[in-house]
């Protein structure tokens, strides 16, 4: 599968917003190994998510009535298809395999139990990394709604709801920018989602669907929906360096996340895979001009609240680490 044809008209716009050389300059070598695809590390990501969604799976089935266990058992699989979503981004920037179509194949099946068509998901993240906060960019608000109401409103319905409005409105969203290879595949893999999703609601009893399915999606949307609103809320998308944030994390929550808490590393060097982000921004964090930053996902939501309340749209979280001589988040 090949990636959406980008508009020249997008090159431009997506020229005007690359980083500067200085970030690189002399550790090339370095940055340049960081986007080596490791099958093996992709593949224990798997195998860990995987394990994680049975072990759930096991809770559930075995807590006896047991709210508590079985509370923990849905927020395993939770996580585990919180994995999913982001591996699916791995595979759209071609970061699950070296051949295409195995990546291809593999993004679609990590889509598949999140009802999500990999074309077409494939197509509008193009179109965000290409056209971020422009027309045809879906994942920030101000090219689209003026009012500073309508775009906290905007800003909340993501921390509500955003990722099961994304999941619905995606195919339409895609089909109508999609070149024509592109919608036919997205055609052809919706037509295999839609009838696997009804044979299992045909097949299985409406309490395994709740709890084996329905409620670990709302623990997944939950989490997509703070690390997506934390990756580009209250930035300026004019600058790259403004346009996303790093949220530092723990070491088990960066990996929950697959290491997308580094979402600016993630924009500045888009074809590198996420377990290596982290490196990535220990090696040129000190030499960004100005960036994003949160110390948290916490801290993020304190302050993206108090913003809220003032409704202030202005970036919100901005260092400067270059000009940091002590201590950065880095360390």
């Amino acid at each position: 599968m090949h990636a959406p044809e980008i508009s020249s008209d997008n090159e431009i716009l997506a020229s005007l917003r690359k980083r500067t050389k200085e970030i690189t300059e002399g550790i090339e070598s370095e940055i340049d190994e960081l986007h080596r695809l490791n099958p093996y590390k992709r593949s224990m990501e798997f195998l860990s998510f995987g394990i994680l969604y049975v072990f759930g799976a096991i809770l559930a089935y075995f807590s006896k009535g047991n709210i508590i266990i079985t509370i923990s058992g849905i927020i395993c699989m939770g996580i585990s298809l919180n994995s999913l979503c982001i591996l699916i981004h791995e595979g759209l920037h071609g970061l699950l395999a070296e051949r295409p179509w195995v990546n291809h194949l593999l993004s679609f099946i990590v889509g598949l139990p999140i009802l999500i068509s990999a074309t077409a998901y494939q197509t509008t993240h193009a179109n965000h990394h290409y056209e971020i906060g422009r027309k045809l960019d879906y994942g920030t608000y101000r090219q689209h709604l003026k009012s500073p109401t309508l775009i906290w409103l905007a800003y909340f319905t993501q921390l509500l709801l955003g990722s099961l409005v994304y999941i619905a409105c995606i195919p339409f969203l895609a089909y109508k920018v999609a070149n024509k290879r592109s919608r036919f595949f997205i055609v052809a893999e919706y037509c295999i989602i839609i009838p696997c999703a009804v044979t299992v609601c045909l097949v299985a009893d409406p309490a395994s669907i709740l709890i084996y399915w329905a409620y670990p999606i709302v623990i997944m949307s939950f989490l997509t929906n703070i690390r997506g609103l934390a990756s580009h809320a209250l930035g300026d998308v004019e600058n790259l360096y403004l346009s996303s944030r790093t949220i530092k994390s723990s070491k088990l929550v960066s990996f929950l996340f697959l290491h997308e808490n580094y979402h600016l590393e993630h924009h500045i060097f888009p074809g590198a895979p996420s377990y290596s982000l982290r490196k990535i921004h220990e090696l040129t964090w000190k030499r960004l001009p100005e960036t994003l930053y949160a110390k948290s996902y916490r801290q993020f939501l304190i302050n993206f609240f108090q913003a809220a309340l003032k409704r202030d749209l202005t970036p919100m979280g901005i260092v400067h680490p270059i000009k940091n001589l002590e201590r950065t988040p880095a360390e």
